[in-house]
């Protein structure tokens, strides 16, 4: 008799050919396991916010290093932290938690520009870029980076000054970590600003800046390794399934190779979901 663990992942004459973790009622199965463990996280975040930490460790120091390290490779001025702008970005994320929205003008009309004159920043130019779910300083560069919109704000060499906040908190009852990146250079009157400029927005997922998580465990990094064994553990034994059929050449009513591909397609695509942040 064949060992459960072939059956289970390997065409056999006992799962007529197929593996039995890819069988209709056993995908089904996956897929309860994964929606349950998905909504596991989430209840224990729900219900006790502090059990499993904040989403992420997200240094604004650190943010502001790479950024100047950015400019320095192509030659552009690094950028001064100035604390005015680093007040203006933590209270931009405060007003998006508080009033439940991701944008960068509030529902109510409120432009990035106002935390901005309100902190005491005399602006000539000045840029704003979010950023939400990533779990680290590095991936959230690297994004804006790889934005042609966000490149230009971050190299623009027209700012001298730079403030970041990262808070951490929940907009539409779903736990995300924005960070916040503003630019400007000052004139010595007030004015609005003299520049057309662009304002950036990166996906990914506290409330005062700086805030350390109360575990080393991300629930976003939970959520997100959980999501992956399940891709895994069906691609391996799609993989299988797909050396099985062409080796032995198994012909089955239900479909042939072509079908894989398919299935791999889908589940590239589901990687690419559940990768930290989305840009925008």
């Amino acid at each position: 008799m064949a060992h459960p663990f072939i059956t289970l992942f390997a065409p056999h004459p006992h799962n007529n050919h197929k593996a039995k973790i890819l069988w209709p009622r056993s995908i089904v199965i996956l897929i309860g396991l994964f929606i349950m463990g998905r909504s596991i996280v989430d209840i224990t975040i729900g219900l006790k916010p502090g059990v499993l930490g904040f989403a992420s460790q997200i240094d604004p120091d650190k943010v502001i290093e790479l950024t100047n390290a950015e400019r320095l490779s192509v030659g552009v001025t690094i950028l001064k932290e100035n604390s005015e702008l680093d007040q203006a970005a933590l209270a931009k994320a405060t007003d998006m938690f508080e009033n439940n929205y991701w944008a960068h003008v509030s529902p109510t009309g409120t432009e990035p520009w106002y935390f901005v004159t309100q902190s005491g920043y005399e602006y000539k130019h000045a840029g704003e870029n979010l950023a939400r779910d990533f779990s680290n300083p590095k991936d959230v560069v690297t994004a804006w980076m790889a934005s042609p919109t966000h490149r230009q704000n971050l190299l623009d060499n027209r700012y001298k000054d730079i403030g970041v906040a990262v808070v951490d908190g929940y907009i539409n009852g779903v736990e995300t970590t924005i960070v916040v990146q503003l630019f400007g250079s000052t004139q010595s009157t007030v004015a609005k600003i003299a520049s057309t400029t662009v304002t950036n927005t990166v996906f990914a997922k506290e409330a005062p800046e700086k805030l350390i998580p109360s575990s080393g465990l991300s629930p976003m990094d939970l959520s997100r390794a959980w999501s992956l064994a399940f891709v895994v553990l069906i691609m391996f034994a799609l993989s299988l399934d797909w050396i099985f059929v062409l080796r032995y050449n198994i012909i089955r009513i239900s479909g042939k190779t072509w079908a894989h591909l398919t299935y791999f397609a889908a589940l590239a695509i589901i990687i690419l979901i559940i990768r930290q942040g989305i840009v925008l």
